[in-house]
């Protein structure tokens, strides 16, 4: 599909190259030749319009072949190399548009976009310094200033740099989303929700405009009608800070249990830890699981595992066997209890709490005890486990004499639960939850 430019990683720069004064005799060459310029202008559309294709890689190839100094080539292969998400080689580019075209506020605001998604904001911050130096009005960087204030919590000087950016009356996707959340904390919800419209209007699956509309609906106690903007939030950034735990809170309040259930699981899991898994994350995800059918709270127990990623914490499985327990989900609970445990072998409280299920609802007392035995051995100073380890060892030794267990046992059969696989991680812990 795409053709691979041959121009050699030589050309590329450092970053600190890139603020350095550049000869004049440079930005002259830089210009382009009239055929260029109009090829040029006609990738420059069909960029806009995602129109990629073989032959606007071989034009920009030849131009840039011809005219190596020609920053506008270099921006828009850029533009096309972050579309196909190759992140590196736009960075690269961006930085060669950036040494050719140093009077062009363009390449300086694609450049400092390459360099935050690839994690270098420390470089993106000083080049957003360089760049509202050199172009103090230009509304691009002044909106991209404004983010940069705005992250280090100077509210009202980006709230300065955002007027003044929208003053020059130049639509930037995401200026006026900006603009409302600053509304937002202020408490200006009708402002709020026209600044995040007008994003939407432009795209209205925009998840930062549909964040902050949905936010501002919920504000107003709008709580159902703030679903559906906070889900197309959610679902684009489900790790967003406070997104699935707004998104879980209104579909709550609005009674709607199933659109909830994701939700609440994800927000238990991002904010669980070994000595605290949330009190109210919990009590909220143990309401909704009260109010949906367990298969569906098994498909989304999975879902959710998968979106967290391959190696979720083990703080997650813990919270989350403990919340399916107080539904009598035990079997479930079971399986986060051994996940948990593969992430945290050494987490005493987690041995424990498997050690429960196992005895109470598998009745595989033999696997339990060894539970507890691990237990005590990381937290021998637990009461409640060594509690529990004594009484059940005491049990067993006396189990061929108690007819009245071995009832129970034939009128309850015990549950068929795999032997617990020893844990692949070395990871520590000795917090109690």
């Amino acid at each position: 599909m795409t053709k691979r430019r041959s121009i050699t990683c030589s050309l590329a720069v450092p970053l600190t190259a890139l603020l350095i004064s550049i000869q004049p005799t440079l930005s002259a060459s830089a210009a382009a030749s009239p055929s260029s310029k109009v090829q040029l202008d006609n990738i420059e559309k069909r960029i806009e319009k995602d129109e990629l294709g073989d032959d606007v890689y071989a034009q920009l190839d030849a131009i840039i072949q011809r005219e190596p100094t020609n920053y506008r080539a270099h921006l828009y292969l850029g533009n096309c190399y972050d579309k196909l998400g190759l992140p590196e080689q736009a960075l690269e580019e961006f930085k060669l548009a950036t040494k050719f075209g140093p009077s062009e506020p363009k390449t300086f605001v694609e450049l400092v976009k390459a360099q935050i998604k690839m994690g270098q904001v420390p470089s993106a911050m000083g080049l957003i310094g360089e760049a509202k130096k050199k172009f103090p009005n230009d509304p691009e960087v002044l909106f991209w200033s404004g983010n940069f204030l705005q992250s280090k919590g100077r509210w009202e000087e980006a709230k300065t740099a955002y007027i003044l950016a929208m003053s020059q009356k130049k639509p930037i996707l995401g200026l006026p989303s900006a603009m409302a959340e600053i509304k937002l904390l202020e408490g200006d919800f009708p402002q709020a929700k026209v600044l995040a419209q007008a994003d939407l209007a432009k795209d209205p699956n925009y998840a930062m405009a549909n964040r902050i509309y949905g936010l501002a609906l919920a504000s107003t106690g709008k709580f159902e009608q703030s679903i559906a903007p906070l889900s197309k939030a959610y679902e684009q950034q489900p790790f967003k800070q406070g997104l699935a735990e707004n998104l879980a809170a209104c579909a709550v309040w609005a009674g709607k249990w199933k659109i909830a259930l994701e939700p609440s699981i994800i927000a238990l899991g991002a904010t669980a830890t070994l000595d605290s898994n949330n009190p109210k994350e919990k009590a909220r995800l143990l309401e909704v699981f009260r109010h949906t059918k367990p298969d569906d709270i098994e498909m989304a127990v999975k879902t959710a595992t998968i979106k967290i990623g391959k190696h979720p914490p083990g703080a997650y499985f813990f919270a989350l066997g403990d919340v399916l327990d107080g539904v009598n989900m035990r079997r479930l609970a079971i399986e986060q209890y051994k996940r948990g445990l593969q992430e945290e072998p050494a987490f005493g409280r987690g041995w424990f709490r498997l050690g429960k299920d196992l005895e109470i609802y598998a009745k595989d007392y033999q696997q339990a005890l060894q539970c507890y035995q691990k237990a005590h051995a990381f937290k021998a100073n637990d009461q409640e486990i060594a509690l529990a380890m004594y009484s059940l060892s005491d049990k067993l030794a006396k189990r061929d004499q108690d007819w009245s267990w071995k009832l129970r046992d034939v009128l309850r059969p015990p549950k068929k639960v795999e032997p617990i696989a020893e844990p692949e991680s070395t990871a520590s812990a000795d917090a109690t939850r």
